[in-house]
């Protein structure tokens, strides 16, 4: 499972990158043999002018079920990394029970279900 993380500068000199990819790591490692990679993208909309503006963005790609992706915005940069990444996990757990979920079910012969007209009715 390879992570890459697009940041800008000021979280790339407070260590801030190595919390975050031990973190992902730790959430996804359940998962870690079916994910080739993860991309992890934080953007701070508004600057150093504060407010709800920290956004991250979660792409997980899959070999042979896709891409799952998934972003979160928050004041606090943990909080919406933590939602980011359980959004993730969420998501990566329903796509690999939907196999099983859309299992198709036997169906029985139409001719089976048909209940046959008995011996016992009278015809006239």
């Amino acid at each position: 499972m390879k992570i890459s993380i697009h940041a800008p500068l000021e979280a790339e000199q407070t260590g801030f990158l190595d919390s975050i990819t031990d973190r992902m790591t730790r959430t996804l490692a359940r998962f870690s043999d079916r994910i080739s990679s993860v991309e992890v993208a934080i953007v701070d909309e508004n600057g150093p002018r504060g407010g709800v503006d920290k956004q991250y963005r979660v792409s997980v790609v899959m070999p042979r079920m896709g891409q799952v992706s998934a972003s979160a915005k928050h004041e606090n940069p943990w909080a919406a990394f933590k939602q980011a990444t359980e959004r993730v996990r969420r998501m990566i757990l329903t796509k690999l029970k939907r196999p099983t979920a859309l299992q198709v079910r036997r169906r029985r012969n139409p001719s089976e279900s048909m209940p046959s007209q008995s011996s016992d009715s009278a015809e006239p």
